[in-house]
């Protein structure tokens, strides 16, 4: 409701170009509908899907340097713009969203850490870690089937940094196995244990 209140819904129709790399605006934008995608300074590389409840754009509000990365929407959008002038009066009037925003950010930077940790795994752990990430993130306490929207193969190869053909096989491979369900766009987890048990058991056939 704070942030409401501040700020100004915009919406953005699919393929619009939300922040452009090394632009000097800083505002800042939570999504309430749709997903984006988080390209690298080659205008090439995803290095991240945002979707409803992320927040883009803090870390030039943040340090007020350049924008480092472009966002696209990669389906129609609506989020909540907010102005740095308007950050800084709901920071004064609520300092633990301060807190949540710095929280965001260290999980950017794991996020990151991570990224580079999984470089030299196979495409199908890769494949995997990222289903199980996001699925744990988005589950609620106790469930056990979870659906994580991945775009399309393509998009989810790219930002693994793997071939499409690598993602189908993975894919292909875990509903063999009864461990997902999948239809156009949407990998449905039958059991998230099962999922887990994936990785260690293709860690142990390495």
């Amino acid at each position: 409701m704070a942030l409401t209140a501040e700020g100004t819904v915009r919406r953005f129709v699919k393929a619009t170009v939300l922040i452009n790399f090394a632009a000097s605006d800083r505002w800042a934008a939570v999504l309430h509908q749709g997903r984006v995608r988080v390209i690298g300074s080659d205008g090439v590389r995803v290095i991240a899907m945002r979707s409803a409840g992320d927040i883009v754009g803090e870390q030039a509000l943040l340090d007020r340097k350049a924008r480092s990365a472009t966002v696209l929407a990669d389906t129609n959008v609506q989020a909540l713009l907010l102005e740095p002038t308007a950050w800084e009066r709901v920071f004064q009037r609520h300092p633990r969203i301060l807190r949540v925003l710095c929280g965001v950010v260290s999980e950017r930077l794991r996020e990151a850490d991570r990224s580079l940790a999984e470089q030299t795994d196979d495409a199908f752990t890769k494949v995997v870690l990222h289903l199980l990430r996001v699925a744990e993130k988005s589950s609620s306490s106790g469930a056990r089937a979870v659906s994580v929207n991945i775009g399309s193969q393509e998009e989810l190869g790219k930002l693994l940094a793997v071939s499409r053909e690598s993602v189908v096989r993975a894919l292909q491979r875990l509903r063999t196995e009864g461990v997902v369900l999948t239809r156009r766009g949407v990998v449905t987890i039958r059991d998230l244990g099962a999922l887990r048990g994936e990785v260690r058991g293709n860690e142990s056939g390495r």
